[in-house]
């Protein structure tokens, strides 16, 4: 399944992330980012996150944090269902 998102590079070009692409290595990197960013897991920081106090560059983190985060999980469903 194809799962992708268009993000603003920091020279301010449009480029569109197909998450399923990378590797299993680059997608644990940027979730390790991200729990470096912001002190914790994803499930604890989307417990405490707050739409009306975030800003801009802080929901497009959640977003493309979340969707890592379900890539590493449905890659590791597909590869204990092969072991079945």
């Amino acid at each position: 399944m194809k799962r992708s998102m268009v993000t603003t590079t920091s020279d301010g070009m449009r480029e569109e992330i197909d998450f399923s692409l990378l590797s299993d290595a680059e997608i644990d990197h940027r979730i390790s980012t991200y729990e470096r960013k912001y002190g914790s897991s994803f499930a604890e920081y989307s417990d405490r996150f707050s739409c009306d106090a975030a800003g801009h560059e802080e929901v497009l983190d959640l977003i493309e944090w979340e969707t890592l985060v379900e890539e590493r999980e449905e890659r590791a469903a597909a590869r204990r269902k092969m072991r079945l």
